[in-house]
């Protein structure tokens, strides 16, 4: 069913049903703000409404829980959360995509539960294969994985064909890490749910993972009895297999633009972001930035990667002033303001 968000009755009727479910599977285009103000607005809904909710996302991966725990609870910050969870080495689309989610989910003491598997384990998985597990990284993993259906192989082969033509060695283990994100995804969606009896848990992940019902949704509900539904926000195409109950019309919504500091910079592995290259006119070669210069911090903030860079900018603007603290050589540090 296809339905306008702005509907206000469609939307009642939407949201009346999805509050009779355990698990409601909210899918989406990572980088589409529309999609995740969507989210929200039927998070907010079935909240005020009187809906038990726990929200779970694919964006956080499980052995950071407790820091999302912390900071729903206040006992950390937001920013404090960001660099525990890890979230701009191991996720890394624009934190402000999601911030309005998590801020409501602490606001109103919401859980929200990280859903996905580890990037070594995900990593491993596709270096060796499941087969080639070592005993401690299968025992993190469900005790059967089974393989996707013929219509969501066929899709998965399509994806895997964008990329180029491939040893049919290669396209084995992508299926096996689908495979492993969808069934792990499943048992930590449905371990919430053993726990917390009378929650309804509403499944924030990529549309991929829950349009066929093979991904995600039954492999959770082999594990535990509940009334599921799927929700995805347009553009979406229909494609064989794929089982949407709901469709939502959207218009694409832009995320205020970034300030550029015109820097290109390079982790070297231990910690130091070293300035490869600095665009002309820009923000950074005004201010006197060299190539070779070593970035030790943005407004006080001490970086020790890329994540750490990422997580300095994300409230940036365009005109915005950030004081940068610089190594050069072996003259010591110095001080450059710049306008990015």
């Amino acid at each position: 069913m296809t339905l306008n968000p702005n509907d206000a009755r469609a939307f009642k009727r939407l949201t009346d049903d999805l509050a009779g479910r355990e698990v409601v599977y909210l899918g989406e285009i990572h980088d589409r703000y529309d999609h995740h103000v969507n989210q929200l607005r039927i998070i907010r809904t079935l909240h005020e409404g009187g809906t038990d909710l726990a929200v779970g996302m694919e964006a956080f991966q499980k052995p950071y829980q407790r820091y999302l725990d912390d900071y729903v609870n206040g006992r950390i910050s937001e920013s404090a959360m960001l660099r525990a969870t890890r979230y701009y080495d191991r996720w890394r689309f624009d934190y402000r995509l999601y911030r309005d989610i998590l801020r409501f989910a602490r606001d109103q003491s919401i859980p929200i539960v990280a859903l996905n598997a580890p990037s070594e384990l995900v990593e491993s998985v596709s270096e060796r294969g499941l087969d080639g597990l070592s005993a401690g990284e299968r025992a993190q993993l469900p005790s059967r994985i089974a393989p996707a259906d013929e219509a969501y192989e066929k899709r998965l082969r399509e994806a895997f064909a964008m990329h180029g033509t491939l040893s049919e060695d290669r396209l084995q283990r992508f299926m096996e890490v689908q495979s492993v994100w969808d069934a792990y995804m499943a048992q930590t969606g449905a371990e919430y749910l053993r726990h917390n009896p009378g929650k309804t848990l509403l499944i924030l992940v990529g549309s991929a993972h829950v349009l066929h019902d093979s991904a995600i949704p039954a492999r959770l509900r082999e594990q535990v009895n509940v009334r599921d539904a799927v929700v995805v926000t347009a553009p979406f195409t229909p494609l064989p297999g794929t089982r949407p109950d709901y469709v939502l019309s959207a218009t694409e919504i832009a995320l205020p633009r970034h300030g550029r500091t015109g820097m290109t910079l390079r982790d070297d592995g231990g910690g130091r972001l070293i300035v490869q290259d600095v665009t002309p006119d820009s923000a950074a070669y005004r201010a006197g930035v060299e190539v070779g210069d070593r970035i030790l911090s943005i407004e006080g903030d001490p970086l020790r990667g890329l994540a750490d860079l990422r997580l300095s900018l994300t409230d940036s603007a365009p005109g915005d002033r950030l004081r940068l603290r610089l190594q050069r050589g072996s003259n010591g540090s110095q001080l450059s303001l710049i306008h990015i």
